[in-house]
């Protein structure tokens, strides 16, 4: 049992991720000042997910170890037991489960290991660019390729992206809302 209790923005933020993949098919971009707990809130969502539907595999992508021993961090803090595991060779560890917090780095050699994801959450989701042609973008069409319906859940401080604008707008943006 957790002992955390969101703030009231947090647990609107978890809520209206789960109320929007009830009439949208596309991928939301929560967008959250710094500080506000990104990674709590990134924590509640993948807990909300597996609990409800246990078959679920959960990606997490981010670019830096620190972000990734954070995001972790905060959901073993959110729930103990959570069937989590990093996947970053950065931090020598190189684990698949349920929940895996993943460097987009590694798991861009190694996507094979992740056709089981349903989701892919991205923490820092102002890095991925509508080209094709990146390491998140190649990363998440090998996904698409193992699982079409593949969702895609971004977090950001940043929804705005220089020479592009914001991310959820043009024919290339990964976020639809």
């Amino acid at each position: 049992m957790s002992i955390i209790t969101f703030r009231d923005y947090q647990q609107y933020a978890i809520d209206k991720t789960f109320e929007y993949f009830e009439g949208n098919a596309g991928n939301p971009l929560i967008a959250m000042p710094t500080g506000t707990g990104k990674s709590l809130v990134l924590a509640g969502v993948m807990e909300r997910i597996v609990k409800s539907w246990s078959n679920q595999h959960v990606l997490m992508l981010t670019h830096v170890q620190e972000l990734i021993e954070q995001d972790h961090r905060s959901m073993l803090n959110l729930w103990p037991d959570a069937p989590a595991a990093i996947y970053s060779a950065g931090l020598g560890q190189r684990k698949v489960s349920n929940i895996t917090f993943g460097g987009i780095g590694s798991v861009a050699k190694n996507v094979h290991l992740f056709k089981k994801t349903n989701i892919v959450i991205i923490d820092e989701a102002h890095l991925v660019s509508p080209s094709s042609n990146t390491m998140y973008r190649r990363t998440i069409n090998q996904l698409l390729e193992y699982n079409p319906n593949l969702k895609v859940i971004g977090l950001t401080a940043t929804r705005w992206r220089i020479g592009q604008g914001y991310l959820t707008e043009g024919d290339q943006a990964l976020f639809t809302d």
